[in-house]
C-alpha cells in the first residue's frame, strides 16, 4: 500500500506549516483471519514492526501502523497460512447434534442490518415468492442461491458508499458485483429465518490475487456453510451445473478471509473519512489526520507462493 505522490506531498507540505519533517500516517492492512477453513497463520514479515495487530476473531483483522513518513514509503506486509476446502453438499449432508458455530452465533445473523441489509415490504415479497413452499431451510437457501445466481448479472459497481439498499437494488436491476450478489443473498436468507453472514478478503490463484466477497449460511445440525454467488453464477454463465453447485455449500482453496462482518469498525477505529466504510480489502491509510479516498493511494497484492498439499 502506497499513498500517490499527489497526496503525500499535500500531507507534507501541512506538516511544514507546522514545523515538522515528518508525516503523521496511520495505517491498516488487512491481515488473514481465523475460521475453521482457515488456520496456521503466520505473520512472516513487514515493512517495519507494527503499533498492533487485530485478534485473530476480530470481525475485520488488521495489521496497524502509527508511525511518520519523511518520505512516500510503501507499506507492505508478508503473510502466510494453510486454506482447507471440504466439499458439502447442504441438501443430502447428515444433520449432527452438538455441530458448533465457531463463535458466530446464529441467532446474531438474522436481522436488518440497515442502510443496506433491509427488509423492505418489496425484498419481503420477492423472497416468499423465491422459496414458495420450501418445507426446510436448506431447500430455502438454495432456491435464493438459484435466484441469485441464475438471474443476477454480473456487473462492476461504484463505491458502495453511494449506493442506496443495495439488495434490493439488486432484486430490481438484477445486476451486480460478488458483494452485491452476496448481500442480496444475506438479506433474502434472514428474511427466511435462515443466519447469513458476510465473509469477504481476496479471491487467491498462483500468480494473481484479487478482491473478493461471499456469504456462509447456518442450518441448524448442519453448521456454518459457504455461498459464493458470484463464481456461481459464472459458472452457469459458463453451462457448467456441477461447479455452479459446488458454490452453494462450499468454496475452493483459493481464498484469503480477512472480514467476518459487513459495516465492521477497523481496529483500532479509524476515525477520518475511511475509504471503504463497509468492508476492508485493500487497506486504509491517513495522512496528517486526513483519509485517503480513491486515487489518492493504491494496494497491489502478490502471490509470493502457492503450494497445494
Amino acid at each position: 500500500m502506497k499513498a500517490s505522490d499527489e497526496a503525500f506531498a499535500r500531507a507534507m507540505e501541512q506538516a511544514k506549516k507546522e514545523g515538522r519533517t515528518s508525516v503523521r500516517a496511520k495505517l491498516w492492512l488487512p491481515a488473514p483471519a481465523a475460521c475453521p477453513s482457515q488456520s496456521e497463520i503466520q505473520m512472516e514479515s513487514f515493512w517495519k514492526e507494527p503499533t498492533s495487530i487485530a485478534p485473530e476473531t476480530a470481525p475485520q483483522r488488521t495489521i496497524y501502523w502509527e508511525t511518520e513518513l519523511t518520505e512516500n514509503t510503501p507499506v507492505e506486509a508478508v503473510v502466510s497460512y494453510v486454506r482447507t476446502a471440504q466439499y458439502v453438499d447442504p441438501m443430502s449432508m447428515d444433520v449432527l447434534p452438538n455441530v458448533t458455530d465457531g463463535g458466530f452465533a446464529p441467532q446474531n445473523y438474522l436481522g436488518e442490518q440497515l442502510p443496506h441489509v433491509r427488509f423492505t415490504p418489496a425484498m419481503r415479497k420477492l423472497t416468499a415468492a423465491v422459496i414458495g413452499d420450501a418445507a426446510d431451510d436448506a431447500e430455502k437457501a438454495s432456491r435464493i442461491y438459484d435466484y441469485v445466481t441464475l438471474n443476477v448479472k454480473y456487473r462492476f459497481m461504484p463505491q458502495y458508499f453511494i449506493l442506496e439498499s443495495i439488495a434490493e437494488n439488486c432484486a430490481y436491476s438484477r445486476r451486480g458485483d460478488c458483494g452485491v450478489q452476496a448481500l442480496t443473498f444475506i438479506t433474502m436468507c434472514r428474511i427466511a429465518g435462515i443466519p447469513a453472514m458476510w465473509e469477504s478478503g481476496l479471491s487467491v490463484e498462483p500468480q494473481e490475487a484479487g478482491c473478493h466477497d461471499w456469504a456462509m449460511f447456518w442450518l441448524e445440525g448442519k453448521g456454518w456453510l459457504y455461498a459464493d454467488c458470484s463464481f456461481g453464477g459464472s459458472a452457469a454463465r459458463r453451462g457448467e451445473k456441477a461447479l455452479r453447485r459446488h458454490y452453494f455449500g462450499s468454496l475452493d482453496t483459493g481464498r484469503f478471509a480477512a472480514n467476518h462482518a459487513f459495516q465492521a469498525q477497523l481496529t483500532p477505529p479509524k476515525q477520518s473519512w475511511r475509504a471503504d466504510p463497509y468492508d476492508n480489502q485493500t487497506g486504509e491509510m491517513e495522512l496528517e489526520g486526513v483519509g485517503l479516498v480513491g486515487r489518492e493511494y493504491n494496494t497491489d497484492v502478490t502471490t509470493l507462493e502457492y503450494e497445494f498439499l
